[in-house]
C-alpha cells in the first residue's frame, strides 16, 4: 500500500508547517523550528487549525503547539500521516523531555549596522530628492506666487489642486525612471543570483538572497515562481531589480518619458496659467 503524501499546512499569520526528514518544522515569521517525531507525543486536528503535544518527562504536562488558519481536510490527513509515523518509532524513554530536542533556527541573518552615508552618497540622495520634488513644488509655488499677486487669492485653492497632481506626477515620474536605469544597469554591472520564495504562495511574493559577504536581503516581486533571478548593487546589496526581458524594461523606459513628459507639461500650464490669471 502506498502511503499518503504527508500536506503542507499553511496557516494564519503565514506559518507553514511540514513533516519531512523525520521531523516536523514551522515557519513563522522568520524563525524556523524543527521538532523531532522522537519528540512529539500527538498531533491532532482542531477544526480549521492543528495542535500537538511534545513528550515530558514522567507523564507531565509537554508543550503545545498549535497552528490556526489551516484547511480542515489537510489538517486531518496531516494528523494522521504524522500520528502513524510516531507510533512507529521505538518506544520512546518515559523520562524523555521533548522541548530538549526541538531546536530553532532564524531565517533571516540581521544587517550589520549601515555606515556613516559618504558626501558623494548625500549628493546623489539630495539630487534625487531634487528630481522626485523639485519641478512640481517649483510649478505649485509659482503658480501659487503669480495668482496672488494678480489679485486672486480666491484661485490659490485651485492652483493647490493642480500642484498636489504635479507633486504625485513628480514622484511617478522619478521612480518609474530610477527603476526603468536599475532595469538597465544592474543586470549589466551588478551580481546577478537567484532568490527564493520565503513567503506563502502567491502572485505577491518576497524573495530572499544573500550576497557575497554572506548578509541576506529580501526582494519584493509580483510572481508565482519559487525562485526569481535578480541582480544586485555590489556597493549597495540590499538594493536589487529583477532581471527582465527586453521589451520589458523598454516599456518601463517609454513609461518614464510619458510620466515626465505629462509632469512638465502640467508645471508649464501652471506657470502660464498663473502668469495670465
Amino acid at each position: 500500500m502506498t502511503a499518503v503524501s504527508t500536506p503542507i499546512l499553511r496557516g494564519s499569520d503565514g506559518a507553514v508547517l511540514r513533516h519531512q526528514d523525520g521531523a516536523l518544522t514551522l515557519r513563522r515569521g522568520d524563525e524556523e523550528t524543527r521538532i523531532p517525531l522522537e519528540a512529539i507525543r500527538f498531533v491532532a486536528p482542531d477544526g480549521p487549525a492543528v495542535v500537538f503535544e511534545l513528550r515530558a518527562p514522567d507523564g507531565a504536562q509537554g508543550v503545545g503547539y498549535r497552528v490556526d488558519g489551516v484547511n480542515e481536510a489537510a489538517a486531518m490527513v496531516f494528523a494522521t500521516a504524522v500520528n502513524d509515523a510516531v507510533v512507529a518509532l521505538p518506544e520512546p524513554d518515559l523520562s524523555l523531555d521533548g522541548a530538549a530536542l526541538v531546536t530553532t533556527r532564524a531565517l533571516h541573518t540581521p544587517s550589520p549596522p549601515q555606515p556613516a552615508l559618504s558626501t558623494g552618497e548625500k549628493a546623489r540622495g539630495l539630487g534625487w530628492a531634487l528630481l522626485a520634488l523639485g519641478p512640481g513644488l517649483a510649478g505649485l509655488v509659482t503658480m501659487s506666487v503669480l495668482v496672488v499677486a494678480d489679485g486672486e487669492p480666491g484661485a490659490l485653492v485651485f492652483s493647490f489642486i493642480l500642484g498636489i497632481v504635479a507633486i504625485v506626477l513628480n514622484l511617478l515620474s522619478a521612480y518609474t525612471l530610477e527603476r526603468a536605469v536599475l532595469m538597465w544597469w544592474l543586470p549589466r554591472r551588478g551580481i546577478t543570483v537567484m532568490a527564493v520564495r520565503t513567503s506563502p504562495y502567491g502572485k505577491s511574493g518576497t524573495y530572499t538572497y544573500t550576497d557575497a559577504s554572506g548578509q541576506t536581503h529580501t526582494h519584493d516581486r509580483q510572481a508565482y515562481a519559487r525562485e526569481v533571478e535578480i541582480s544586485y548593487s555590489p556597493s549597495d546589496p540590499g538594493r536589487s531589480v529583477g532581471v527582465y526581458p527586453a521589451f520589458v524594461r523598454v516599456l518601463v523606459a517609454l513609461l518614464s518619458l510619458i510620466l515626465w513628459a505629462a509632469t512638465l507639461g502640467l508645471v508649464y500650464l501652471m506657470v502660464s496659467w498663473g502668469g495670465t490669471s
